[in-house]
């Protein structure tokens, strides 16, 4: 779950409960407002009953009925009764309702005046009235048909407004967080396309000076420092393999030369043929610095031209016969689509010859038997080139660090090398927008495959 929508909830889900307790509030506070108004309607109703049958002497109780019957407000299902100070019934209404009471009520009712409660779907008032003469006790009960309709109608109506309400907040603040935080997914878009191919890029600036502008702010200032920093590191790398690769070709040359002389002992001869092996390595190492040097300057100039990928396994396998007398290369092409497809592709042709260039005295010097079998297998959409010697093959747990500089398999202990040339054609293939994968497809079988897009 990203912020957007931990916001978006969390936000959503208070104002729910906030709107929640208000709309309880208000719908308590009505009940309440009902029940004292029919109490106090109820309470108007016993003490006019009970004056005009004790108080005035002329109604008796067939005219208090018939006023009961017939009076303005009258209450739906109301029923009257009225006792004496002996708990006797004096007076009871003609309606059919139902009072549900007992002695204990009436005692009650000396103690405490008055009391209302619930029975059922009715409100039943009770209350005790002292007069001059005696002591009279009255029940009042009634259904309060139109309170509780408008309490249901109430109950209705904000139940409704809990719903609107609660689904336009959450509809809202998701709209609203998306985008008040759209900035933020445009930073991290921008973020994901830096690379170290393209530090030029980045973050776009706005006007406004909140904290996103800010922040964007602070990391365009940290990607100049990075790329000012990659690039005297990539100055000094280039420079330094430049000052080091001429006297490297002296020494080697000399070496050369003092190596074939007669006069030198054995132990001296190969004394030295071992110092021009590692010479001839750091020589490699130099020449390795140079190509990547190389590729970074080439980087964002778009200098790419049509380049045959047959024809440059051809020119960079001559250079190796030249080189490895013994050296064999089986070449095979792959058609599987069904039309024909070009193998152009894309490219450096300098910088694709030096990855191939690799990738074949690779198979080559690793192999066992000096053979390499070369095969470009062409897709709907893809290119690829497909390396296979058979020999001594890397562990499992090895093939996802063979493309790191300096890093080798264990099937390359006892052959000289660096440990970049796999690192340099991953660099040179990424800047081709390829992929390179090794894999083990049987016992002693080494499988190089670089995919490139058409």
């Amino acid at each position: 779950m990203n912020l957007k929508q931990r916001f978006s909830i969390i936000f959503s889900m208070l104002f729910s409960a906030l709107l929640g307790v208000v709309l309880l509030m208000i719908f308590s506070l009505f009940s309440q407002f009902r029940k004292e108004d029919f109490e106090e309607r109820l309470q108007e109703k016993a003490i006019t009953s009970i004056k005009l049958l004790v108080e005035v002497k002329e109604v008796d109780y067939q005219l208090l009925k018939i006023i009961d019957r017939n009076t303005i407000h009258k209450l739906y299902n109301e029923k009257i009764l009225i006792f004496n100070d002996s708990l006797d019934l004096i007076y009871s209404s003609i309606d059919d309702a139902v009072i549900s009471w007992d002695l204990d009520d009436l005692k009650y009712l000396r103690d405490n005046k008055t009391f209302f409660k619930r029975s059922n779907e009715y409100d039943v008032y009770g209350m005790y009235y002292d007069s001059n003469e005696k002591d009279y006790f009255a029940l009042v009960t009634a259904e309060d048909k139109y309170g509780n309709r408008k309490l249901d109608y109430l109950k209705y109506l904000l139940s409704g407004a809990f719903f609107v309400g609660a689904t336009t907040v959450w509809i809202l603040s998701f709209y609203l967080s998306k985008k008040s935080l759209l900035p933020l997914d445009i930073v991290r878009e921008r973020i994901q396309q830096i690379t170290d191919n393209n530090l030029n890029i980045r973050l776009p600036a706005s006007s406004k000076k909140d904290e996103i502008d800010m922040l964007s702010g602070s990391f365009n200032q940290m990607l100049d420092r990075i790329e000012g920093s990659y690039k005297r590191q990539r100055e000094f790398a280039s420079n330094a393999s430049h000052e080091l690769r001429t006297p490297i070709t002296r020494i080697v040359t000399q070496l050369e030369n003092v190596v074939h002389e007669k006069s030198l002992s054995p132990e001296a001869r190969q004394t030295l043929r071992s110092i021009s092996g590692d010479t001839y390595q750091l020589s490699d190492v130099v020449t390795s610095l140079l190509i990547l040097s190389r590729i970074d300057e080439k980087k964002g100039l778009g200098s790419f031209q049509k380049v045959r990928l047959d024809e440059s396994v051809f020119a960079c396998s001559q250079k190796l016969s030249r080189i490895y007398p013994d050296y064999k290369l089986h070449f095979e092409i792959e058609n599987n689509t069904s039309q024909e497809i070009s193998l152009e592709i894309e490219g450096d042709e300098i910088l694709l010859g030096i990855a191939i260039t690799n990738l074949l005295k690779n198979a080559y010097l690793y192999s066992d038997n000096q053979q390499v079998l070369c095969t470009l297998r062409t897709n709907t959409d893809t290119i690829e080139l497909v390396l296979v010697n058979s020999g001594e093959t890397p562990s499992e747990s090895e093939l996802t660090r063979l493309f790191q500089a300096f890093k080798r398999g264990s099937n390359t202990a006892n052959k000289p090398g660096s440990g970049l040339g796999l690192g340099i054609v991953q660099r040179i293939f990424q800047y081709h927008g390829a992929s390179i994968t090794y894999r083990i497809p049987e016992a002693r079988k080494n499988e190089v495959v670089a995919t490139f897009k058409i």
